[in-house]
Formats: structure tokens, C-alpha cells, sequence
């Protein structure tokens, strides 16, 4: 089960968060561990940088240890938004490059009035894939429109969790589309709280997230999304993702952050080009 997790990780989007500070900010971000029952089970990046007319984010995930003897797994993301109105983003694009221990795989989302891939390929492949192995069903037109990127998405969410602070409004809903997948996250804010992570404390807003597949989601693995719940804190400067907890995947999922890096998230994080031995 911890293969379906750590492989959705971008469709979840991390509650990764993005604010509007002065033109070419630095990069700033975190280097986090996932640990899978108890386990050490990946390593995880994720970065943003701003500038006064685009908003890049990036994401760097790789199993560890036992689990990548297994999995092999190397997965990046890659966003793109613009701001939109007062406070809105609107997504250009998104790129997603993941490999396993079968193959290499890199897909490019457009985003312009319906959501579209515009670039679908194995790039590389090691051994043949499991028998019982699908393709996605496919997502329809109408769950393509007026959509965000994961990455995006997850930003408006942590900017409506920080205005909910002070606007006292405890729930809302986010949809994705990610070029295979689109689902509502429903997320109610908990308010703020303290948490200790490593000895060191940190400020947050508690949320409560919930995932709703809407179309894309392989049958047989339906049942792990429809209502899988996530406890998230996230910064209250940065809006970036402190710690994830889940339950909903046969053992508890807990992603906690290690370090800051003010680095894009490929030089954070572990590396996809390495190929494991």
C-alpha cells in the first residue's frame, strides 16, 4: 500500500501553498522524510519561486532503503501559474516525470479554458510492467473545465486557510485535474496551533483535508481514494506543508519536515536521474 501513497503525492499536491511577495524572491522551501508505518520510507523536496508575473513550484520524491529495493521509485512535479484577479492564481502548466522499477514517464499539462496533456510518453523502460497493470480511464471534457494543476490548487487552499483566520470561514473546496486524474479536495480549517517536530516548534494552521475522486481513478484502487483523509499543518509565513499525517493507506502515513532550502526543489531533493542500483 505504501507504493499507492508515495505515488500519489503530486495528486495530493502536499497543500503546497504559494504567496505573492516581491518580484524574484528567492527560492524558498523545505526538505522533508516520509515515514510509512514507523518506517523510513522516501525523501521529499518542494520549492517555489515568485516573480511579479509567474509562480513556479517543484517537487522531488524517491523511496529509501527497503522500499526503493522495491518501488525504485523517482517522481518530480513541476507547476506554473500566473496571478488571477485580487487574489486568484490561474494555471500555464504542469509537467510530472515519474519512473519505477518498469519504466520512465513524462507527461505535460496545458491549461487554457479545458485542460489538455499535451505530451503523454514513456520514455525509457526497464522490464515489463505487472499483468494486471491499466491504463487510467479517461477524463471527461466537463471535469477538465475550469480546473486548476495540483500545485495550484493547493495554493488557493492554503491562502484560504490563512484568510480563514481572521474571515472565520472553516470549510471550502478545491478541484484538480493532473493529466490522468481529477478529484475535489475538501478541506475544513482547524485554526492555528503549535507543533514540535525534531525538538524545534512551529506555528501552523491545523486542516483537515478529505479527497473526492471525480473521474481518472483506476477502479480497482477507487475505494483507497473515495474519502481518504489527511491531518496537514501548514507554515503560517510560508504557507508551505510543515507535516501530513494519513491513516487511509493500510499503515499511517507521516511527512515531516526536515530542513528549509532555498533552492529549487530538484536541488533540494533527491535526484531523478539517479538510477537506482
Amino acid at each position: 500500500m505504501v507504493i499507492l501513497f508515495i505515488m500519489r503525492l503530486s495528486t495530493t499536491a502536499l497543500v503546497i501553498a504559494l504567496l505573492s511577495p516581491p518580484a524574484l524572491a528567492e527560492p524558498v522551501g523545505y526538505r522533508y522524510e516520509i515515514m510509512w508505518g514507523g518506517f523510513h520510507a522516501g525523501d521529499l523536496a518542494i520549492s517555489r519561486e515568485d516573480s511579479a508575473t509567474a509562480i513556479h513550484t517543484g517537487m522531488t520524491i524517491r523511496t529509501v532503503g527497503l522500499f526503493d529495493r522495491f518501488l525504485r521509485l523517482r517522481f518530480t512535479a513541476e507547476g506554473e501559474s500566473r496571478p488571477a484577479g485580487t487574489d486568484g492564481l490561474s494555471s500555464v502548466g504542469y509537467q510530472t516525470r515519474y519512473r519505477n522499477r518498469y519504466r520512465e514517464h513524462l507527461l505535460r499539462v496545458a491549461y487554457d479554458g479545458e485542460a489538455r496533456p499535451i505530451y503523454d510518453e514513456v520514455v525509457e523502460t526497464f522490464a515489463p510492467p505487472p499483468e494486471d497493470d491499466e491504463p487510467n480511464p479517461p477524463v471527461p471534457a466537463e471535469f477538465r473545465r475550469s480546473v486548476m494543476d495540483p500545485l495550484t490548487s493547493m495554493a488557493l487552499a492554503g491562502r484560504a486557510a490563512r484568510d480563514a483566520l481572521t474571515s472565520g470561514r472553516a470549510y471550502f473546496k478545491t478541484t484538480s485535474y493532473d493529466g490522468r486524474k481529477a478529484y475535489d479536495f475538501e478541506t475544513t480549517v482547524i485554526g492555528p496551533r503549535r507543533i514540535n517536530i525534531r525538538d524545534r516548534e512551529y506555528d501552523t494552521i491545523g486542516l483537515t483535508m478529505v479527497l473526492k475522486p471525480l473521474a481518472g481513478f483506476k477502479p480497482k484502487f477507487l475505494h483507497l481514494w473515495q474519502g481518504a483523509e489527511y491531518e496537514v499543518d501548514i507554515d503560517r509565513d510560508t504557507l508551505l506543508p510543515i507535516r501530513i499525517r494519513s491513516d487511509s493507506f493500510a499503515a499511517t502515513t507521516v511527512i515531516n519536515v526536515i530542513e528549509p532550502c532555498h533552492k529549487p526543489a530538484d536541488q533540494c531533493g533527491p535526484q531523478l536521474a539517479v538510477r537506482a542500483e
